[in-house]
């Protein structure tokens, strides 16, 4: 516009920042469904038993479930409309999948003689210390034994020690006293049919030697050394459950990932329940493929 010679321009301003759509609604209601989607799982996960996981992991690994899988493509198999049971509920006080809660008096019996799991274990374990203390084995090395109750039962743990060491350095070649105590503590376990697990430790000092085995194979091979002078003891082949090298990944002194005491060999006492739990979760673990149609997946059953 121009008057008297002057021009005057006009420029329209536009203000930013403005309506963009709902794009990021959008975007929050995919993230709230999927945390929905995640905490279900979890709660799924939390409430299944370990052949109920098994088979859902099998739709989850193979959904179409070809024949050689063994799945069909429904991961559980609702029988009809999920319709609200009134006679099984969900026990919100029942223990986690897989803990290790502290035994207490309402455990059921076992099957084997009508004795409560804690109490076969006490009175193990207060045998095994009379007669280790009778042939002065207690006394001589207070401070490499260990007898301990657990969850899966009695559990011995022999400590090294510098000064009196168990085994040849770097070596599973056991040394006479570590062989005595073995011999010794075979009369025991003789007297009881629990079965047995051997596990061997390691320190965190790197092995390795001209064979290059490393800290694994030591741990597994002197496990397997303390199999075989137990079985000299008379204790039969059959009795022995598991026998696993567990290197340095269970340190008895965590403080001290190099202490001597992480060196040492545990055996452990199971009690009827702990063998029966381990056997089937070895089944599961290393067993053939299990097949949905071998579970009870109702929802009555899971729920």
């Amino acid at each position: 516009m121009e008057r008297d010679g002057l021009v005057i321009r006009r420029v329209k301003k536009v203000k930013k920042g403005g309506h963009h759509g709902g794009a990021w609604k959008i975007a929050l209601a995919d993230f709230a469904l999927a945390m929905m989607a995640f905490f279900l799982v979890l709660w799924v996960i939390n409430v299944s038993s370990p052949q109920q996981l098994a088979a859902i992991q099998g739709y989850f690994n193979d959904p179409m479930g070809p024949s050689t899988a063994g799945y069909s493509a429904s991961p559980i198999d609702l029988g009809g409309s999920p319709a609200k049971s009134n006679q099984k509920k969900l026990d919100l006080q029942l223990p986690e999948p897989g803990s290790t809660a502290k035994p207490t008096k309402e455990l059921k019996r076992d099957i084997g003689g009508g004795v409560k799991s804690e109490d076969q274990s006490e009175q193990q374990k207060e045998e095994l210390a009379k007669k280790l203390e009778s042939m002065d084995i207690i006394q001589a090395n207070k401070d490499n034994i260990k007898i301990d109750i657990t969850p899966m039962g009695v559990r011995i743990t022999l400590l090294d020690d510098p000064r009196d060491p168990m085994f040849e350095r770097g070596s599973a070649r056991m040394m006479p006293d570590m062989v005595n105590t073995l011999l010794s503590m075979s009369r025991f376990f003789n007297k009881v049919s629990n079965p047995l697990v051997i596990t061997g430790h390691t320190d965190a000092t790197r092995y390795n030697d001209k064979s290059r085995l490393d800290n694994w194979d030591l741990s597994s091979m002197r496990a397997n050394a303390a199999r075989r002078i137990l079985e000299e003891g008379g204790v039969k082949d059959g009795r022995i459950a598991q026998v696993i090298g567990l290197s340095d990944t269970v340190p008895y002194n965590r403080f001290n990932p190099d202490s001597p005491q992480n060196r040492r060999i545990s055996i452990t006492l199971l009690t009827d329940k702990a063998y029966k739990a381990l056997l089937e979760r070895n089944r599961l673990n290393y067993g053939p493929s299990a097949k949905q149609s071998e579970y009870d997946l109702k929802p009555q059953n899971v729920f």
